[in-house]
């Protein structure tokens, strides 16, 4: 008997279902896009090259100037003035000297310049002498006044050169001491005195030139007594200006603390170190 086969029913193979794609966030897109640009840099790359050629094209343009000027330095350094010379230029210009070229050589003050007479030379000598510091002086100055030539007077005149008066310059000293107020160039009653009588005899004198010397104690600084005692000076050759004395044959020196008569360690030394001087000049 003959059995019938069995037909399983035959099942269809089951079908692979292709997943649809899931749309990316903007976070992901942003991440992609990114990567997808992403060039590594390049040593040809004219956006690099370019900024790179600048940069080094200003640092060497700095450079060159920074190096110009070190040479120009070294080339002409700035020369250091003295304290010492600064000193005696304003010395010079409180006399009155402004003029004098001042310089120092080995501790060696020189005086270059010119000066109308030789007076005036041994005034500027003196004025630098005078300041605290100064050593030895080098006096160059070239005295351009000269002499005025006169004309030849005819043998039959006689011609009369005013003469000053024997022994002038102790007649000077015998007038009296001039004073003056505490730390000041103001007169006193009896300096004013003084200076009457010293007035008096110039008149009489009147070819003489004579060189008024101011002179301090040491107490105070030196830088202020220098001053004040060329202001004192200058204050007696007005005073004698005002009294009918001609201040063309005037000079006023001031000498500060330098050069005392005596010791400054008394109230009578230093009176005594405190006064002026009238020095007629040859």
């Amino acid at each position: 008997m003959a059995h019938a086969q069995r037909h399983e029913p035959q099942h269809a193979a089951p079908q692979t279902r292709t997943p649809r794609p899931r749309p990316q966030r903007d976070e992901e897109r942003y991440v992609s896009s990114r990567d997808a640009v992403h060039i590594e840099p390049s040593w040809t790359d004219p956006r690099f090259l370019i900024p790179l050629a600048l940069f080094l094209l200003a640092v060497f343009v700095i450079g060159l100037a920074f190096r110009a000027n070190s040479v120009e330095s070294t080339a002409n350094p700035t020369p250091e003035v003295p304290d010492v010379v600064t000193d005696v230029i304003a010395a010079q210009t409180r006399a009155g000297f402004g003029n004098v070229n001042v310089r120092s050589e080995n501790g060696l003050i020189i005086l270059e310049g010119q000066a109308q007479t030789s007076s005036d030379a041994a005034a500027i000598g003196a004025v630098a002498r005078s300041v605290e510091g100064v050593g030895s002086v080098d006096n160059r100055l070239v005295i351009v006044g000269g002499a005025i030539e006169l004309p030849t007077p005819a043998a039959t005149e006689a011609v009369a050169t005013p003469a000053a008066t024997p022994g002038l310059q102790d007649q000077l000293a015998g007038t009296g001491r001039i004073t003056f107020e505490t730390a000041s160039s103001a007169l006193t009653p009896e300096g004013s005195a003084a200076v009457d009588a010293a007035a008096a005899l110039l008149t009489q004198n009147p070819g003489v030139r004579i060189e008024v010397h101011g002179h301090t104690d040491s107490d105070g600084e030196s830088v202020f007594n220098q001053q004040l005692s060329q202001e004192r000076a200058e204050a007696v050759v007005e005073a004698l200006r005002v009294r009918g004395v001609d201040p063309g044959r005037l000079t006023a020196i001031g000498f500060g603390e330098s050069n005392p008569l005596e010791p400054n360690i008394t109230e009578e030394g230093r009176a005594v170190n405190r006064r002026i001087e009238f020095v007629v000049v040859p």
